[in-house]
C-alpha cells in the first residue's frame, strides 16, 4: 500500500494559550494563534462490498456511487463498483429539539446509598446483597457504612462463580461514589482470562460498556471480579448498588441510519466519527458522500489539546517534527491506531457512541478520556451533541479547540460564513473560494475568520458554487473559523487526499473530570436553504459550556471605525490577533493592552484590517500612530520594533514591506507616529499590520498599549 501524506499541522505550548501551526511542506515555524488544525494521516483502506440492514451498515465502504464519479487518486479496485442497495428501512421521524440524551454517568454526585444493603464482614471480607439482590464478596477497604466501602488503594469486588455465567460483550453497572474511578473488570472466555478497564465519574448513576474487541465479535463469560481504584491521591468510598451483562448484537464496523432527509454514515472503527453525509432530497445525482474520509483524521469528530510535556508523568510524541501536546482525537491517531469503543446505542434516528481516543502524536495509546457523541436524524438537520471527560488530572493551558473538525470533498470549492453584526438578518455573507491550506504558516491568518462581538449567527458552509449545493455546520457561541483547502481538485471522491477543512473555534482550558459539552447541527442543500434552515434552529442550544473555562477572542465590534483603535476593555485587545510568542490581557491599572513577551522569540501581534472592513485603502490611510509605554524594569534599555504593513499584492508579511523604528523605555506613555505616504508598498486595500513590538526581547518583556490609530 502506499500511504500518502495528508497531515500537517501543529502544536507548541506558549506560556498561557497552546498555540501553532505547521507548514505541509515542512516549515516549522510556529504561529501561536493557531492550536493543530488538521489531524490527518494517508492510509488506503480495503473495501468490501456494502451490505445493509434496518440499521444500514458497512464494513469501511463507500457508498458505491462515490466511486466513479472521477478517476481515483489512489488504485481503482479500492473502490467498488455494485449498485447502491435501497432497501433501507428508512425512519422519519418528527423533528425534535430535544433528543434522547447521552446515556453516561450523572454529572452531579448524589448521596451515597442507605444501609439497606446487608453486610456481612468476615475478617478482612465483607459479603454484600444489595438491594437490588446483587451479592458480591469486597475486600480491600478500609470503613465500611451501609454499603459504601472507602478505600484508599485497590477495593476488589468478587462475583459469585454461578452469578456470570452467560456469554455477554456489554456491562453494565448501577454505582455510587464520591471520586472518580478507573475499574477492571475480569472475566473468563474459554476458560482463559481476560480483563478491560474503565473509567468511572464521580457520581450517582449508571455505566455500559463494551468489552474490548467488540466490533471484532469477541466476546466474555463468567464475569468473576471487579477492581476499583482511585484516579487520584485520595480516599475513595464507592457502592455497587447492581450489575448486568448482556449479549448484544454486534453492527457492522460502519453503520447508517436514514430518514427521508438524511442518510447518515457513522465508523465504529474510527471511535464512531461521522464519515458519511447524503442528502436524499437535494442531492445531484453525482454526488453521494459530502465528507472526506481519507483517514483517522479526517471525517467529522471531536478533537481537544491540552498539556505539554510533564517530566517524570507525561511524554506526548513528534508529529512533523514538532513537539505534540495532549491530543486526544476520536478517530484515531497519526499512525492511523483507532480509537476504542466503549459503548453503544442505535435507536431508529440516533445513534450514541462513548470512544476512548488515541493521543494523536503517539503510536496507539490510548487517552485517559472519553468522548461521546448523540447523533439524532431531525425532519432538515442532523443534530450532534458532544460530550469529553478528561480523566488525565493533569493540568492544562489553555488552547484553541476546534469545536468539531470537519472535512469535505474537494468539490465543495468556497467557504462561506456570516461576518457582520445584524446577526439572523439576511444580511450579506462573506465568502472566499482561493482559499489556501490552513496549516502553512504563510496562511494563517488568511484562513482565520473572527466573529464580531456582537454576532450570534455563527454558521458556516462549503459549497459548490457551479451546482450551487453545499453543506452547512451551526455551532452556537464559537469565537472564530478556521478554514482552508488542501491539495485542491474539485475530486467527487471521500477518500481522495484533497480535502477542505473548516473548525468552530473557542480558547478554551480543559480540566480533568469536568465534562465539557456542546452541540451542533448538520444540514446541506443550496446556501438560502441552509441559511434558512439554520435561521428557523437558531435557538436550538446555548451551548453554555464553551464559556466555561475559557477566553473571550472574538473581536470588537467596531463597526467602521477600526481605524481608530482605543483599547480600553478586554473585548477591545482582542482586536490584537495572532499572537506570536506573546500573551495578550486588558491591564485594568493601565487601562491598555499589555503585551507580554513569551521565551520563544520572535514577538509579535497583528491588527487584521480586512477582517472588519474591505474598503480601507492606503492612499487615504497615510498616517499610523501607535500610543505606548514600556516600563523601565524591563530588560533592555531601548527595543527596536519592526511593522510589516499588509496591503494591495502584499497579503503576507515581507521583508519587502517592513519599517524598523526605536522605541523609548522610561515608564511614560509615546506616540509612534509614522508617515506612510511616501512608501512605494504602502497601496492598495490594507490588509493587515504586524506589530512585531521588540526585537530580541527577554521572556517577560512588557509593553502597554493604550491605542493604533490610522488617519
Amino acid at each position: 500500500m502506499n500511504h500518502l501524506l495528508s497531515k500537517c499541522l501543529i502544536g507548541l505550548l506558549s506560556a498561557t494559550i497552546l498555540t501553532s501551526a505547521v507548514a505541509c511542506t515542512g516549515n516549522e515555524d510556529i504561529e501561536e494563534t493557531s492550536t493543530i488544525e488538521e489531524n490527518s494521516q494517508a492510509q488506503e483502506q480495503e473495501t468490501l462490498p456494502e451490505t445493509q440492514t434496518a440499521v444500514e451498515t458497512e464494513d469501511q465502504t463507500d457508498d458505491p456511487t462515490e466511486a466513479i464519479t472521477e478517476a481515483p487518486s489512489e488504485p481503482a479496485e479500492e473502490f467498488p463498483t455494485e449498485e447502491n442497495p435501497d432497501e433501507t428501512v428508512a425512519s422519519d421521524p418528527e423533528e425534535t429539539t430535544d433528543p434522547s440524551p447521552m446515556e453516561t454517568e450523572p454529572e452531579t454526585q448524589m448521596p451515597l446509598p442507605p444501609a439497606d444493603f446487608e453486610v456481612t464482614e468476615e475478617g478482612d471480607t465483607a459479603n454484600v446483597s444489595s438491594p437490588s439482590g446483587l451479592t458480591y464478596t469486597v475486600s480491600g477497604y478500609e470503613t465500611v457504612d451501609g454499603g459504601a466501602f472507602s478505600f484508599s488503594d485497590t477495593l476488589t469486588i468478587q462475583f459469585p462463580a454461578d452469578k456470570f455465567t452467560e456469554t455477554f460483550n456489554r456491562l453494565t453497572l448501577s454505582y455510587d461514589s464520591t471520586a472518580p474511578v478507573k475499574i477492571v473488570t475480569t472475566y473468563l472466555t474459554d476458560g482463559v482470562e481476560h480483563s478491560d478497564d474503565y473509567f468511572l465519574e464521580a457520581a450517582s448513576g449508571n455505566f455500559s460498556g463494551v468489552v474490548n474487541g467488540f466490533i471484532d465479535d469477541l466476546v466474555g463469560a463468567s464475569l468473576t471480579r471487579l477492581t476499583v481504584t482511585p484516579i487520584l491521591d485520595e480516599t475513595v468510598t464507592f457502592s455497587l448498588k447492581d450489575a448486568s451483562t448482556e449479549l448484544m448484537a454486534v453492527p457492522e464496523s460502519s453503520l447508517y441510519i436514514e430518514n427521508e432527509r438524511f442518510r447518515l454514515g457513522i465508523d465504529l472503527g474510527w471511535g464512531g466519527t461521522i464519515n458519511y453525509i447524503r442528502d436524499n432530497q437535494d442531492q445531484l445525482p453525482k454526488l453521494t458522500n459530502l465528507v472526506n474520509k481519507h483517514d483517522t483524521g479526517r471525517l467529522i469528530q471531536q478533537s481537544f489539546y491540552g498539556t505539554g510535556p510533564i517530566e517524570g508523568v507525561y511524554q506526548p510524541g513528534i508529529s512533523f517534527e514538532t513537539q505534540w501536546p495532549y491530543n486526544p482525537v476520536q478517530g484515531g491517531d497519526q499512525y492511523n491506531n483507532p480509537s476504542r469503543l466503549i459503548d453503544l446505542v442505535i435507536t431508529e434516528n440516533s445513534v450514541y457512541i462513548k470512544s476512548q481516543p488515541q493521543d494523536w502524536s503517539l503510536d496507539n495509546q490510548l487517552t485517559p478520556s472519553y468522548m461521546e457523541n448523540t447523533y439524532t436524524l431531525q425532519e432538515d438537520t442532523i443534530r450532534v451533541d458532544n460530550r469529553f471527560v478528561d480523566f488525565s488530572g493533569w493540568a492544562h493551558p489553555y488552547a484553541a479547540q476546534e469545536l468539531p473538525a470537519l472535512y469535505t470533498i474537494s468539490y465543495l470549492d468556497t467557504f462561506f460564513w456570516y461576518d457582520g453584526e445584524d446577526a439572523w438578518t439576511g444580511d450579506e455573507l462573506s465568502s472566499r473560494d482561493n482559499l489556501n491550506f490552513w496549516g502553512d504558516v504563510n496562511y494563517v491568518e488568511d484562513c482565520t475568520f473572527p466573529v464580531k462581538e456582537a454576532n450570534t449567527e455563527t454558521w458556516c458552509a462549503w459549497v459548490n458554487t457551479a451546482d450551487g449545493y453545499g453543506l452547512g455546520l451551526y455551532v452556537p457561541n464559537v469565537d472564530r473559523f478556521k478554514a482552508g483547502r488542501y491539495e485542491y481538485d474539485g475530486s467527487l471522491n471521500a477518500r481522495a487526499n484533497s480535502c477542505n477543512y473548516v473548525a468552530p473555534y473557542n480558547t478554551i482550558k480543559l480540566v480533568s473530570f469536568e465534562p465539557l459539552e456542546y452541540s451542533y447541527l448538520l444540514t446541506a442543500g443550496n446556501l438560502d436553504s441552509i441559511r434558512a434552515t439554520f435561521t428557523k434552529h437558531k435557538d436550538f442550544t446555548d451551548n453554555a459550556d464553551l464559556h466555561e473555562n475559557y477566553i473571550n477572542t472574538r473581536i470588537p465590534s467596531v463597526g467602521g471605525d477600526i481605524t481608530q483603535l482605543v483599547f480600553d476593555s478586554q473585548v477591545s485587545v482582542n482586536a490584537l490577533s495572532n499572537h506570536v510568542s506573546t500573551t495578550v490581557t486588558f491591564d485594568e491599572e493601565e487601562q491598555a493592552a499589555k503585551l507580554t513577551a513569551g521565551p520563544e522569540g520572535d514577538a509579535n501581534v497583528t491588527v487584521a484590517y480586512g477582517n472588519y472592513r474591505k474598503d480601507l485603502t492606503a492612499d487615504v490611510y497615510t498616517i499610523l500612530r501607535i500610543e505606548y509605554m514600556i516600563p523601565t524594569d524591563n530588560a533592555k534599555k531601548y527595543y527596536e520594533c519592526d511593522l510589516f504593513l499588509c496591503a494591495g499584492e502584499t497579503m503576507e508579511p515581507t521583508g519587502d514591506a517592513r519599517l524598523r523604528e526605536r522605541l523609548t523605555v522610561d515608564g511614560e506613555y509615546h506616540v509612534l507616529e509614522i508617515d506612510l505616504s511616501s512608501k512605494s508598498f504602502w497601496v492598495g486595500e490594507i490588509h493587515k499590520i504586524r506589530f512585531d513590538y521588540f526585537d530580541n526581547a527577554s521572556a517577560g518583556d512588557v509593553m502597554y498599549i493604550k491605542a493604533i490609530t490610522l488617519e
